[in-house]
């Protein structure tokens, strides 16, 4: 046999030696080939597709306010001027002669006071007089004048009523009318034909007295509840920024466009109207706004009720250095295990994308590689915190996480995330509603002109992303009044 030929045979000898070996033992080999392969998966950085950035500029519209306005006037007061301007003597007749002869001398004076009632808008008055009376008779028969008269005395109230309208352009309108008279003291004689003609003497009084009584009372009333004046230095003192805080640099804006009012009325002895100025409410902060002066005054709406309400719209600006600066601090890091598997949090970014805020994060240890997280920013009114609403994995992640490393998937890492992704508010809105009413509690906006009021509830309305960070909108309601003090 030739050397070549012997040398072939032992060759396929030991190469059908070393197959049945192999297949003896498949399965150790097996483990020993994918051994490097988890090594590799283990220690690899995971790519996952980062969600693109994006912020949409929505235009979040302020809600309207409508501020009070409170004026009142003391019925004592137009009482009291009443009385000022008619007083004295109010009446009289020299002569026995005029009237068509009427042989009646008569003169009138103010006695005591004039006392006013209202009810709704309408004023209720008597006008106490005195009165002097020189009746007689003349008389010429066959040439012969005879002649006899009597003075008397005796006391009359003129009765009254006068109503007051408030007008579109701010005027008041009063009219006054008689409701007739009552004697006190009616002037009686009787005697060798003289006769006092009382009810002659109450119509002529009360007819020469009645234009008389309309000036004063009109006078009067204007004099106390005369609106215009005050609402002009109102609309203008409104339409100018007012200063919250010097140390923040922190004003109200205030834009009016449209005055209400109901008719006025009166309770207790009080005059009022219950008006209000349709607005809208914002605060700033940096140098003061500028502001256009403002139009004319706008006419006045009559309307049977006017509901009021304050409004004060306000937003802060969280930027994201902010807002990655306090995530950081309490998730940088971290470390979350699962079994004999852990992470670390090595870095935390966020940014924008389509509404929602995503917490980029890079992860060492058993998992090595960046993935994301979601969630829409939220306001929870219990601790005044900001946090991330329906927190978790982006759809990318999620699916890679799925696959290759469901143990931090379905672990409790999600939750470790979720719970430090919270930033305080409370210190910025007790530092608003402070402020706010420390102002509010009597801001002179004008002479006899004073903004007064409280905002009590606090709530947010939207929650926007800017390129530069989260723009949360809140509000705060309560009352406020523009009150006119008038003239003491």
């Amino acid at each position: 046999m030739q050397p070549g030929i012997w040398q072939k045979k032992h060759y396929f000898f030991f190469k059908e030696l070393i197959i049945k070996h192999i297949m003896l033992n498949n399965s150790r080999l097996r483990w020993i080939l994918l051994i490097p392969l988890f090594v590799a998966v283990s220690c690899a950085t995971v790519k996952v597709e980062k969600p693109a950035e994006s912020y949409t500029y929505e235009v979040v519209r302020p809600q309207p306010s409508v501020i009070g306005f409170s004026a009142e006037a003391r019925l004592s007061d137009i009482q009291k001027e009443l009385n000022r301007e008619f007083s004295g003597l109010v009446y009289e007749d020299n002569s026995l002669d005029d009237n068509g002869g009427d042989n009646l001398m008569v003169k009138a004076w103010k006695e005591g006071t004039i006392s006013l009632a209202m009810k709704d808008n309408v004023i209720i008055y008597k006008v106490p007089l005195k009165l002097w009376i020189k009746a007689g008779f003349k008389t010429t028969k066959l040439g012969i004048t005879i002649s006899d008269y009597r003075e008397v005395s005796g006391a009359l109230a003129l009765m009254f009523r006068t109503s007051i309208t408030l007008n579109p352009d701010w005027t008041l309108s009063t009219k006054t009318e008689t409701t007739g008279y009552e004697w006190i003291t009616e002037p009686v004689v009787k005697v060798a034909g003289i006769n006092i003609p009382v009810k002659f003497v109450a119509d002529l009084i009360l007819q020469k007295n009645l234009r008389t009584i309309s000036s004063s009372i009109d006078e009067s009333v204007k004099q106390y509840i005369d609106l215009k004046p005050y609402a002009l230095q109102a609309w203008k003192a409104l339409n100018q920024p007012i200063l919250l805080s010097e140390e923040y640099k922190a004003w109200l804006n205030i834009e009016t466009t449209e005055f209400f009012s109901t008719p006025i009325a009166a309770a207790n002895g009080v005059i009022k109207f219950k008006s209000g100025i349709r607005s809208v409410v914002e605060t700033s902060v940096g140098e003061k706004p500028s502001r256009t002066a403002p139009g004319p005054l706008p006419a006045l709406k009559i309307m049977p009720d006017v509901e009021t309400g304050l409004i004060i719209n306000a937003s802060t600006d969280i930027p994201f250095e902010e807002i990655n600066r306090q995530a950081s601090e309490y998730v940088t890091g971290q470390t979350f295990s699962s079994g004999n598997r852990s992470v670390k949090v090595e870095s935390l970014s966020i940014y924008g994308s389509q509404g929602k805020l995503v917490a980029e994060t890079k992860l060492s240890g058993s998992f090595k590689g960046t993935i994301y997280f979601k969630g829409v920013p939220a306001y929870n009114p219990v601790d005044s915190t900001l946090y991330l609403k329906d927190f978790d994995f982006d759809i990318s992640t999620r699916n890679v996480l799925v696959k290759s490393a469901a143990w931090l998937y379905q672990g409790g890492f999600r939750n470790m995330m979720a719970k430090q992704m919270v930033w305080p508010l409370a210190a910025d809105i007790r530092l608003f509603v402070d402020e706010t009413n420390q102002t509010l509690k009597s801001y002179r906006l004008a002479d006899g002109v004073v903004l007064r009021g409280k905002v009590s509830r606090f709530g947010m309305d939207d929650i926007t992303i800017t390129p530069e960070g989260v723009k949360p909108f809140f509000s705060a309601t309560g009352e406020v009044n523009v009150v006119f003090s008038g003239k003491n």
